[in-house]
């Protein structure tokens, strides 16, 4: 299991396939599978997956992890491993560092795609994480599970999947989830989010920002005001998807992640 030592923690890396780099960063609770279902739709590219520290087989160090302490874990992370040109994927709390990431106008990177994501903590949103962690505290990670899932997964596919509520599914989530210390940490740094529209003009680089319709807790505004704040940057609305678009419509992100890095399926 590869791990690397960079700005103070150990991350731990995959890196597989040829071809163009993308680098694909996680969601706030994520490991680097939850990208296995799109994995086999990346074929001609060469995919950087990584746990960001607090996630996975990564470590997990005192404190808030903020977006800005995450994008300086990412730039150490492809400096480490010598990736000197590279596309950027970032989904959810990866797609805020993304945008910090790209805001700084990071030598090597070819252009960038933000998935299911904001560029501000407004209220609204304060309100929905703050209840995840107070479910963590009340009930611990399985409480923070319960109380996350109706804003995370899309009415369309719990329709079509209602064991995704079951209890075992719940038990899978359970045991993919990071440590309660972990969670805490990574809460609170995404809570330190501010208003990134004023960073974004700086974006120079080709920018796709993607949308689920039924995206509860990043509803597709969201997307539209970083599309408007970047210039040139494109908004695309997936139908009835929610917030794991990766997994609720893995073929038509994988078609669009297809036509705007210009690789064949």
């Amino acid at each position: 299991m590869p791990k690397i030592a960079v700005n103070g923690t150990e991350l731990y890396y995959q890196l597989e396939g040829s071809g163009p780099v993308l680098v694909l960063a996680n969601g706030i609770f994520q490991r680097v599978e939850a990208w296995e279902p799109l994995m086999p739709h990346l074929q001609g590219l060469t995919v950087l997956r990584y746990d960001m520290r607090g996630q996975g087989r990564s470590a997990v160090p005192e404190g808030a992890y903020t977006p800005e302490l995450h994008a300086q874990d990412l730039r150490a992370l492809l400096e480490a491993l010598g990736m000197e040109r590279y596309h950027l994927l970032g989904l959810s709390n990866g797609g805020v560092v993304a945008q910090v990431f790209a805001s700084h106008r990071p030598r090597g990177l070819q252009s960038l795609i933000l998935l299911c994501t904001t560029p501000r903590l407004d209220p609204l949103i304060r309100a929905k994480v703050e209840s995840w962690r107070l479910a963590l505290e009340w009930d611990g990670s399985m409480g923070r599970l319960r109380v996350a899932l109706p804003w995370i997964w899309g009415r369309a596919y719990l329709e079509a999947h209602p064991e995704v509520d079951s209890p075992p599914s719940l038990e899978q989530m359970l045991l993919a989830a990071p440590s309660e210390e972990a969670q805490r940490n990574l809460i609170a740094g995404f809570l330190t989010l501010g208003d990134l529209r004023p960073r974004l003009a700086s974006i120079a680089v080709p920018t796709l920002v993607i949308s689920g319709e039924e995206d509860l807790l990043f509803p597709p505004r969201y997307g539209q005001e970083i599309a408007q704040a970047i210039p040139g940057a494109r908004h695309h609305t997936l139908s009835a998807v929610g917030h794991v678009a990766a997994l609720e419509d893995t073929p038509g992100l994988a078609r669009l992640l297809h036509e705007f890095l210009e690789v064949k399926a």
